[in-house]
């Protein structure tokens, strides 16, 4: 069975999760991909803290996002959530900026289910289901989109990480479409393209990801 944040959830309805349950649900897994998961969202020392995981754990029981039988057992949409980190293949952090604050999304898919994390107060995090009718790439350009509307002066970074490497993408608006550049040499200005329509930034943003156009 394919694991669903909620049966029945809109995609853009948001379940919240303390920084302790989600370590505990990454070290409860302790698969190549939830280290990377923990280290992407930078919970690496509260893995490692034992106390703080029983903390999450009991979070989640309190909750109703666990049960105890034989051992515990997630329930709801902390099934979809831990799954996602322990299978994940890729990460993508989408770094959405502005001249005030840079608001960050991180997109984890895995091989059944694909969530949004975004982290606000005392380090919860927020998960949103990603939308099936979208690929992958395609939730990315329409989360970038989103924010221009928001603020046309913006710009963002997405940086896409596997267990093998990780690339990266500069995108800003041009004109009546888009600018999108690498850092090819810390020493150099960045490599930039301009003049692209949104088939072509979606283009760069498969480029990024490993896929093809």
């Amino acid at each position: 069975m394919t694991p669903t944040l909620q049966e029945g959830t809109a995609a853009d309805s948001a379940v919240g999760f303390g920084f302790a349950e989600i370590a505990f649900m990454l070290k409860m897994f302790g698969t190549v991909s939830a280290t990377k998961s923990a280290e992407v969202l930078r919970l690496e020392a509260e893995v490692d803290t034992d106390r703080l995981c029983v903390a999450g754990a009991s979070s989640l029981l309190g909750r109703g996002f666990a049960t105890i039988g034989a051992d515990l057992e997630l329930e709801g949409p902390a099934v979809a959530v831990a799954y996602a980190l322990a299978s994940a293949q890729r990460w993508t952090e989408i770094s959405l900026i502005t001249s005030e604050i840079t608001d960050t999304v991180v997109h984890v898919e895995s091989d059944k289910v694909s969530v949004l994390l975004q982290p606000r107060t005392l380090e919860s995090w927020f998960a949103f289901a990603q939308d099936p009718a979208f690929p992958g790439a395609e939730a990315e350009l329409a989360i970038i989109k989103e924010h221009i509307s928001n603020h046309p002066d913006g710009t963002a970074f997405i940086r896409v990480r596997t267990l093998s490497g990780d690339e990266h993408l500069l995108i800003r608006p041009d004109a009546d479409g888009w600018a999108s550049g690498k850092i090819l040499d810390p020493a150099q200005d960045v490599v930039e393209t301009t003049g692209l329509d949104d088939r072509g930034l979606l283009g760069r943003i498969l480029a990024a990801r490993g896929e093809g156009a």
